[in-house]
């Protein structure tokens, strides 16, 4: 954090032991403004009965829109459907998302499996080798 001497915000020059301030100038970023300038903003619509409006609801309903809930029509031999609005291309997209998710995780899950069983394999080889190097007591073994 940025400390500032408060000799220098008052404009006198006696400084003494807590004299710094944790007081942070506001700080202009000309590219956020420019940025900011652009988007388009839409008045909030008020909902009636609602009392903080400018808050998205805390809870919302398990309501699925029908482009979420319909089968998929797309043709045996590969062609697709075109798709007739942005909820359903919405929809589509993060289908495909999570399926490449799901794919990526999986693989790493096996890559984790092979790893998991080299360290064993390794680790029954070292004991099997430790094992090996000890001496073997007599009375242990049956003469036959």
């Amino acid at each position: 954090m940025l400390r500032i001497p408060i000799s220098v915000l008052r404009g006198a020059s006696t400084a003494s032991a807590a004299s710094f301030s944790t007081v942070v100038p506001e700080f202009k970023d000309p590219i956020a403004d420019q940025a900011e300038a652009l988007v388009a903003r839409k008045p909030s619509e008020v909902k009636k009965g609602r009392v903080q409006s400018w808050r998205a609801p805390i809870y919302t309903a398990p309501h699925q829109h029908v482009f979420e809930q319909t089968p998929d029509f797309s043709f045996k031999d590969g062609r697709t459907v075109h798709v007739t609005s942005q909820k359903q291309l919405n929809y589509k997209l993060d289908q495909i998302r999570l399926a490449k998710k799901m794919v990526s995780l999986l693989k790493e899950t096996d890559d984790v499996e092979t790893v998991y069983a080299k360290e064993r394999e390794t680790r029954e080889r070292r004991d099997a080798e430790k094992l090996a190097r000890r001496p073997i007591a007599k009375g242990i073994q049956n003469i036959d």
